[in-house]
């Protein structure tokens, strides 16, 4: 917010020397509205007219109140905080400067004072002032938008596919806008399609391609196309529509109608681990680049199939897991990993439960990375 146009800046001119502050209002009335007072008193009044002063010049030494409680309780006042403050007074210790500028004051002056060194000063830290309210203002506009087009995202997001069935998850967002997505639905015929991906980073950026995926995923699937059609579908839309340096890791499980079998294409997702019986039997790693980086991928050479069997448990997560580094900046790592998902796999405990061995191996309740996990049970 900056100074209402058609208004001259005011400055509040604080001094019981009625001749100092005669020198300086004739110094200054060519170019600002001047608000004298002769002590700290109505100095404080004054500070509370509206509109409020754009800047004070305060005298240190009156009687009674003296310039450094004047200052203090207007940085001490909600509505005259951020007023700028430049003490004038013929104190030159530099003691004396070094107080006052503890207290909030932006400058110091002292007397006898130069005029065009003054009216420089203050020029100088009114254009600071309207600089800093206008990018206040700016910061506040961009807030609003930024959760505006949270919200339409999240709706939309609100839409994705997930199929609750088989599965069990755990998701842990850096944002509401998550980087990290995970997407669950059945085709007409009964093939089950499991998407988790993870855009670029988080927040706004990772999160702008969600909606699209989502569409893609579910219409594709309503459609009983193959797990390889929709993943060429996204690769391409990607491609297109994302700018450059955004990209999405994705890791697309099928499992067939009579679930005994499942096709894995993993393009920059950690490995997928396939639990049998209390060891992995099969692992999924990554065989291709993410989508949306080139629209040369080979979608039908770069997949694995594996028979299933009942009671397997497959098991699907983000790099926001193995990569959380302790404070020795180690990471948790995917031995850590595999050995607590072969437990959830054989006692049936908690996903949940991997949150608090994170915690333990980062000394923190909080991560730097979105965080999932996903269990597809046969």
């Amino acid at each position: 917010m900056r100074r209402d146009k058609g208004r001259r800046p005011i400055i509040l001119v604080v001094d019981d020397t009625p001749e100092n502050i005669d020198v300086l209002k004739g110094a200054l009335i060519d170019d600002y509205t001047i608000r004298p007072a002769p002590n700290g008193v109505v100095a404080l009044k004054a500070a509370l007219v509206h509109p409020v002063p754009d800047l004070v010049l305060l005298d240190i030494m009156m009687p009674g109140m003296d310039g450094y409680e004047v200052c203090r309780r207007l940085k001490g006042h909600k509505e005259t905080s951020d007023i700028p403050i430049i003490f004038v007074t013929a104190k030159s210790e530099e003691a004396d400067e070094i107080e006052g500028l503890k207290l909030g004051a932006v400058d110091y002056i002292t007397k006898p004072f130069s005029v065009p060194i003054v009216q420089a000063r203050i020029k100088t830290h009114l254009a600071l002032r309207f600089a800093t309210r206008a990018m206040k203002a700016s910061n506040q506009k961009l807030l609003y938008e930024r959760e505006l087009i949270e919200n339409i995202i999240i709706k939309m997001r609100g839409a994705d596919v997930l199929d609750e069935r088989y599965l069990r998850h755990l998701i842990a967002p850096v944002e509401q806008t998550a980087g990290d997505m995970l997407m669950s639905t059945f085709t007409p015929a009964g093939r089950q399609l499991i998407l988790l991906g993870d855009f670029t980073g988080h927040g706004l950026p990772a999160a702008i391609g969600g909606p699209l995926v989502a569409y893609i995923l579910h219409e594709q699937a309503q459609r009983d196309v193959s797990g390889q059609e929709i993943l060429e579908l996204m690769n391409t839309q990607l491609f297109n529509r994302l700018p450059t340096g955004l990209f999405f890791a994705a890791l697309l499980v099928e499992i067939s109608e009579r679930r005994d079998q499942a096709k894995v294409w993993n393009a920059a997702i950690p490995e997928a681990l396939l639990v049998r019986q209390g060891h992995v039997v099969e692992r999924f790693p990554s065989l291709m680049p993410p989508l949306g980086v080139t629209t040369s991928l080979d979608m039908h050479a770069n997949y694995t199939t594996s028979s299933l069997e009942h009671g397997d448990r497959l098991y699907v997560y983000s790099d926001g897991l193995t990569e959380a580094r302790g404070s020795n900046k180690e990471m948790f790592g995917g031995e850590r990993l595999e050995a607590f998902l072969i437990r959830v796999a054989t006692e049936r405990i908690v996903l949940e439960g991997l949150l608090k061995l994170l915690e333990e191996h980062t000394g923190a309740n909080t991560h730097d990375d979105d965080i999932t996990l996903v269990e597809v049970s046969v």
